[in-house]
């Protein structure tokens, strides 16, 4: 059975990239976990430049949208107790969500599956061993 057990991150658009990390940092008290600088060859390909803040137990991951939009973002993401990628499939389709998509993890150890709500919100669904 699929179980929340919390929140991992908020997925936002950040047309100002300096303005958010001062409000991410400053005013929210975050700390910047990562950034993400593409360089011309990648933004060519449509890579996005990011910064991801630790804010109290979640993290924000503003993605810099100030030449266009990015396209999957805004969505939150839940950590879900792990279970076998087949097996969560699944269940979803038992239940009668609809997986937009699916995405192995960097780190190779676990992945997400990307649902929409009813209101066409678009949520990650990680699974992490």
């Amino acid at each position: 059975m699929l179980k929340v057990q919390s929140l991992r991150t908020f997925a936002i658009s950040g047309r100002d990239i300096t303005a958010s990390e001062k409000f991410y940092t400053e005013v929210l008290g975050g700390t910047v976990t990562r950034r993400i600088e593409p360089n011309p060859e990648e933004l060519a390909k449509d890579k996005f430049g990011e910064i991801d803040f630790q804010v109290g137990n979640f993290q924000v991951h503003v993605f810099d949208t100030s030449k266009k939009p990015r396209e999957g973002v805004p969505h939150h993401t839940l950590n879900f107790t792990y279970q076998a990628k087949e097996q969560s499939l699944r269940e979803l389709e038992e239940l009668g969500a609809s997986v937009k998509g699916v995405r192995e993890h960097r780190d190779g150890k676990g992945y997400s599956l990307y649902v929409l709500d009813p209101d066409g919100n678009r949520w990650e669904l990680s699974f992490e061993p």
